[in-house]
């Protein structure tokens, strides 16, 4: 045996021997997990997150609003004005254009899950990169992670020169590796094994200081904990694209197809007809309400026009449309679910977060959690045409293979807008208790707005008449606007529908209903003084003449609302004054409801402006338009709006979801007069703002600390 294979065997066994017999000293080692946030491929998506995070909580505990702290430390405007988009345009630093698209669009192409493909969904494997190199993980159950552990301050103090470090799988048979490197250095073991029995999980480590003492800890555990998002809108990050639409600083775009002559497309300088036609006014006769800001598009930046009337162009528009991590749900890394999971990783660091969000803008329990949904948009795509059901995908990405066994549950159905309820049976197809991956830890969860026609709801409290919109009922395939009067026939459904989801999951998954945060819905109708909307009809809402806010439609709403979520509160099992024959019982689903959070939005609902400049911040709620004659949009330029930055209102208006998703419906005319109103009504009006999202992200994950730390830790539960 050569010198240096005896001196590793010495080693080795002098490892063994501290492993088996000295004393854990935890507090002389520390370490943590590397990207423990495993929807992330790269460690530079966590690091951004982890250093917004350090910097918002410093010194001491952590604030309960750390979550809005590390948004805004993330999303505030890198300018020294940030008073107006101008003044922010003006002052802008280096990072002013970063930090208006906001952070999620630096991360969206680099997620374990596949937005590319048709149909979209998580990759069974996802290759994720370490310092170390590249591995491909199993993306539900990982086989290791990867770990780095150093020597404590306290420890490390005047020790120089190499230190030998050596480590081993905890379970039997596992291979001594060694390491010598200056002691300073961190050491990254690149794979832990992991297992979700915690006594075969996890290595042991021991350290060799150059004056002969030793330093162990037979315990680097990494807990994974494997959290799952279901739902809607509310928990999908609608109206909070990864990435926001930018507007074009000159050229307008004219909502007139009529206008579709070669000669339009002459430029910017073109003198725009008067409105004729379409039955439209605006309150201001200096407005034409058919010109609006148009997307940044690639001719222009090219310094060219292509022909409106051309396929180019219609190609050139779709191409500069918001990027989502999944368009067809209006998904986004801003919903609260994500902010939840990277929230759990970025304060226990001996912890990774194994997580998957379905939610889906639009999903109820029945045709979205149950059965196929329509999208948001992309339905003009191969596989496009619908969404699979949330609970068939999770089934799909948590099964071995393809073994199903059949279950049936019966679900009141009836059409938007229509109050013929009907039964039906629906059977869905789980996976065997043997075939699943792992158990699921946690639930975040939104549902229940749409089963009561929220967004019926919503066009009833801003909108005249049906008849006004009748193609956009059209173009969607159902109705648009509808009264709380049909509402209520649907709330009276709710609970059979909560049932059989509480079933399903149970079932289907394994989850005990505990494990499963419900949010309820945060009030949309205060203003800055806590009244009720609707003092000035089309503040926020002036992207189209069509739509007003009528004050009395929204108390309406606002009184169908109260009782809505006094009904969720009795579904849960936790309301007053319920009625007696809820199929969810006395008991009710036993879902964990979140409510703490409401307060927080009692006066910053979507017209509320910010009480020390009001007149101001109500200014800018308009959305940008160029007077006749004027060089200039007013009262800012479309391609300085800051989608992200800090508001007083917690909620999107049509005017912000215009000029944040722009969302335009497929095969119809890009130039139609009601594209304006379907972008300001489809692209996420009435919903929370990023800020608000992560709010809403403070409240829920102080509910889940108390599911996932719980008081038997790893260590602890490895000594058992």
């Amino acid at each position: 045996m050569g010198r240096h294979s005896l001196a590793a065997a010495v080693l080795a066994a002098s490892v063994l021997v501290l492993f088996g017999n000295a004393p854990t000293q935890a507090q002389d080692l520390q370490w943590q997990v590397e990207n423990p946030f495993r929807f992330f491929k790269s460690t530079r998506s966590f690091a951004l997150h982890e250093a917004a995070y350090n910097a918002a909580r410093g010194n001491g505990e952590v604030p309960r609003d750390v979550v809005w702290r590390t948004e805004r430390r993330l999303n505030d405007p890198d300018c020294k004005d940030s008073s107006t988009p101008d003044r922010c345009a003006a002052t802008a630093g280096k990072r002013y254009q970063q930090s208006r698209l906001g952070w999620a669009a630096q991360t969206v192409n680099d997620t374990c899950y596949d937005r590319n493909s048709r149909p979209r969904r998580y990759n069974p494997a996802c290759e994720r990169t370490y310092s170390w190199g590249k591995a491909r993980e199993d993306y539900v159950l990982p086989e290791a992670h990867t770990v780095t552990i150093w020597i404590s301050p306290e420890k490390l103090e005047g020790v120089t020169g190499d230190c030998n470090w050596s480590w081993r799988p905890r379970r039997d048979g596992g291979k001594v590796e060694s390491k010598k490197q200056a002691c300073a250095n961190k050491l990254t073991i690149a794979r832990v094994p992991y297992s979700r029995d915690a006594a075969t999980s996890g290595v042991s480590v021991a350290v060799k200081l150059p004056d002969g003492s030793q330093l162990s800890d037979r315990d680097v555990v990494v807990v994974d904990l494997f959290i799952v998002a279901l739902g809607d809108s509310f928990a999908s990050g609608e109206s909070n694209p990864d990435r926001p639409v930018q507007f074009s600083p000159s050229r307008e775009m004219v909502y007139d197809p009529t206008l579709l002559q070669d000669e339009v497309a002459a430029g910017p300088q073109q003198e725009i007809p008067p409105v004729k036609g379409f039955g439209l006014s605006s309150s201001d006769p200096q407005i034409n309400p058919k010109v609006l800001p148009r997307r940044l598009m690639e001719d222009e930046l090219a310094e060219r026009f292509l022909r409106l009337s051309s396929p180019e162009f219609r190609t050139a528009f779709d191409r500069a449309q918001a990027q989502w991590l999944s368009n067809d749900c209006h998904r986004s890394q801003y919903g609260y679910p994500v902010r939840v999971g990277l929230q759990l990783a970025l304060e226990n660091r001996h912890r990774s977060i194994t997580f998957a969000t379905f939610t889906c803008s639009g999903a109820e329990v029945a045709h979205g959690l149950f059965l196929e949904m329509d999208p948001r948009q992309g339905f003009s795509e191969p596989n496009g045409k619908k969404v699979r059901a949330q609970l068939d995908q999770l089934t799909d990405l948590l099964c071995r293979g393809n073994q199903r066994q059949q279950a049936g549950y019966t679900l009141p159905m009836y059409a938007a807008g229509s109050t013929s309820v009907a039964p039906q049976r629906i059977t869905m197809n789980w996976c065997p208790p043997n075939q699943r991956k792992r158990p699921i830890d946690l639930v975040l969860m939104s549902i229940g707005g749409n089963d009561v026609g929220f967004g019926g709801l919503v066009a009833y409290s801003m909108t005249e008449s049906a008849g006004d919109f009748a193609p956009i009922a059209a173009w969607i395939g159902s109705s648009i606007r509808f009264s709380p009067q049909v509402s209520r026939v649907y709330l009276d459904a709710l609970d059979e529908r909560m049932k059989a989801l509480k079933d399903a999951l149970h079932q289907g998954f394994g989850i005990e209903p505990p494990r499963v945060l419900q949010t309820t819905y945060e009030p949309i109708q205060f203003d800055e003084t806590g009244a009720i909307c609707g003092s000035q009809p089309t503040l926020g809402l002036d992207v189209h003449p069509g739509l007003q806010l009528h004050r009395g439609r929204l108390k309406e709403t606002a009184d169908f609302l109260g009782d809505f979520l006094g009904r969720l509160e009795c579904i849960a099992g936790k309301g007053r004054n319920c009625p007696t024959n809820l199929a969810t019982g006395a008991s009710g689903t036993g879902f964990h409801l979140i409510s703490d959070h409401v307060p927080e939005f009692a006066r910053r609902g979507m017209c509320a402006r910010d009480p020390k400049r009001a007149l101001a911040d109500g200014i800018n709620m308009r959305v940008p338009r160029r007077p006749p004659g004027a060089d200039a949009f007013r009262p800012y330029s479309p391609a300085a709006t800051l989608p992200y930055a800090r508001h007083w209102r917690l909620f999107r208006t049509p005017n912000d979801a215009f000029l944040t998703a722009h969302t335009h419906r497929e095969g119809v005319s890009a130039f139609d007069i009601l594209q304006p109103a379907y972008a300001g009504l489809y692209s996420g009006a009435i919903h929370p703002t990023a800020e608000a999202h992560a709010i809403v992200a403070d409240y829920v994950v102080r509910h889940a600390r108390g599911i996932v730390d719980k008081p038997t830790s790893a260590r602890a539960a490895a000594a058992q």
